[in-house]
C-alpha cells in the first residue's frame, strides 16, 4: 500500500539510509499526495530541530507518540526492540503520525477538500497514448508510461494536476483560476495555453515546452525565481541546472515538424540523441526493454523518426548509420556488436 510505502521511506530518508532509487520514489508518492507532503512537511521540520540519533531516538519515539489522540479509535501500539535499526524506528514514528493523521483527515484522502470529490488517476501503458477532457473543458493527450491525476471538478482558487510521465495540455482560458501542472520537481503555471510538460521519473532531466501562450516554472523546494516561457521556448531541468531554449525543429521528410510535440501526432523524432536516449523513447512507444551488453554503445548518437515502422524495421534503420546487432527475446531487446 502507498501509505506503507511511504512510512517506509520517510523513515529512512529522515534516518539518513535513503537511497536515491528510494529518493526518487519518494518524491513520486508525495507529488501524488497533499496530505502527505503536508505530514512530510512537519515531520521533515521537526528532525531538523532535533538530534535523531540512536543515543536519543527511543526519547523522540515517545515524544511524539505521546503528542498523538486519536479520538474514537482503539490505541496505537508499536513494539520497540532494541535490535532495530535507526530508520525503522523513526519509521515507527512516522507510522504514528500518520495514522493519527489519516483518523483527522480522513475526508481530505478520500476526498478533494475543496471539491468533496476523490481525484481521478488516468494511467498509460507503453505504447499507448490517451487523450482526456477535463471539467473546465482543457484537453490532456497523455503519453505513454504516464500518469495524470486530477478533479472532476474545480473549484478552488486555481485548476491543480498533477503528472509523472509527459502529457500536452491545452488549456482553456480562466484569468481567475491558473492552471497549474505539478511535478515531482516542478510546478507550470499557466492562464489559457498549450505547452508539453516531459518529467519520466528514469529520465535525467524535465521539460516544458511552450506552443502558445505563456507559462511561468517554479522549482519546488528551491528559491530561485521563476521562469517565464514565450512560444517556442523551452525549459530544461537536468543535474539541478536549469536553462531555457528553442524547440526542435526537424524536416527529415521534408515538412518542418517540432520533434518534443511530434509524439502528439503519433510520431517519434529524434535528433542528434544518444542511443541509450532513443533506447528510452523506444521502451515506451514499443513497449519493450532495451538492454545494451556493450556499454559502449550507448553514447552513439542518431537522427531519425519512426511513424508506422515496427520496432525491427526502425532497429534496422539505425544499423545503416551504425555497425551493430540486435536480438528480439519476447518483450527484451538485446544491443550488441
Amino acid at each position: 500500500m502507498t501509505d506503507q510505502r511511504f512510512t517506509e521511506l520517510l523513515g529512512k530518508q529522515l534516518a539518513g539510509e535513503i537511497s536515491l532509487d528510494e529518493s526518487v520514489e519518494l518524491k513520486s508518492i508525495l507529488a501524488g499526495s497533499a496530505l502527505l507532503r503536508t505530514e512530510y512537511e512537519r515531520l521533515q521540520t521537526y528532525f531538523d530541530a532535533e538530534t535523531v540519533e540512536d543515543e536519543n531516538i527511543d526519547l523522540v519515539f515517545d515524544r511524539i507518540k505521546a503528542q498523538i489522540k486519536v479520538p474514537n479509535e482503539p490505541g496505537l501500539t508499536v513494539t520497540k526492540n532494541k535490535s532495530y535499526s535507526t530508520w525503522l524506528k523513526v519509521a515507527a514514528i512516522v507510522a504514528i503520525v500518520i495514522a493519527g493523521a489519516l483518523v483527522y483527515n480522513r475526508a481530505a484522502i478520500f476526498f478533494n477538500k475543496t471539491d468533496h470529490l476523490i481525484l481521478t488517476q488516468v494511467l498509460t501503458k507503453a505504447a499507448e497514448v490517451k487523450t482526456v477532457v477535463l471539467a473546465d473543458g482543457s484537453t490532456v493527450k497523455i503519453n505513454s508510461g504516464s500518469s495524470l491525476k486530477y478533479p472532476e471538478h474545480f473549484t478552488a482558487a486555481t485548476r491543480d494536476v498533477y503528472l509523472s510521465g509527459e502529457a500536452f495540455f491545452d488549456v482553456k482560458k480562466d484569468p481567475k483560476h491558473p492552471f497549474i501542472v505539478h511535478t515531482t520537481q516542478l510546478a507550470v503555471k499557466v492562464l489559457g495555453t498549450a505547452f508539453d510538460v516531459k518529467a519520466y521519473q528514469n529520465d535525467a532531466f524535465t521539460e516544458t515546452t511552450l506552443i502558445r501562450g505563456k507559462v511561468s516554472i517554479s522549482l519546488k523546494n528551491n528559491a530561485a525565481p521563476t521562469f517565464i516561457l514565450k512560444p517556442n521556448d523551452k525549459f530544461t531541468l537536468a543535474d539541478g541546472k536549469a536553462s531555457i531554449s528553442q524547440l526542435t525543429h526537424f524536416n527529415g521528410t521534408g515538412a518542418d515538424r517540432i520533434m518534443e510535440t511530434a509524439w502528439t501526432n503519433h510520431e517519434l523524432i529524434y535528433k542528434n540523441n544518444s542511443f541509450d536516449e532513443v533506447a528510452k523513447l523506444f521502451e515506451r512507444w514499443y513497449g519493450i526493454k532495451i538492454v545494451f551488453k556493450e556499454p559502449a554503445l550507448k553514447s552513439v548518437r542518431f537522427t531519425g523518426h519512426v511513424d508506422k515502422e515496427t520496432l525491427p524495421e526502425a532497429l534496422d534503420v539505425l544499423k545503416l548509420i551504425e555497425n551493430f546487432n540486435y536480438s528480439i527475446k519476447g518483450k527484451n531487446v538485446y544491443i550488441y556488436r
